[in-house]
């Protein structure tokens, strides 16, 4: 299966701040390192500044490890947050 990179914007309607989620599938021969550089290689591309630039803040939810996501429930991807 070829990469995929899939990026979605949320809103919170209350404070009007915005999450990016990049949400990135590797080619399966990836290793993990493989697959975490290129990531945020790609998420820096669409966040002007890129990930380094003090008003957005980058975090990634702890992932059970696969296989143990309970029934019914989605893994979490890694988000990108603009702090103003």
């Amino acid at each position: 299966m070829p990469s995929e990179l899939t990026l979605r914007l949320r809103v919170d309607p209350v404070t009007g701040r915005r999450e990016v989620v990049v949400d990135y599938t590797s080619d399966a021969d990836a290793l993990p390192i493989e697959h975490e550089d290129e990531h945020r290689r790609l998420a820096g591309k669409v966040i002007e500044g890129g990930l380094g630039n003090k008003t957005v803040e980058v975090s990634r939810p702890v992932e059970e490890p696969a296989g143990q996501t309970p029934a019914g429930e989605q893994p979490q991807q890694q988000g990108i947050t603009n702090k103003t």
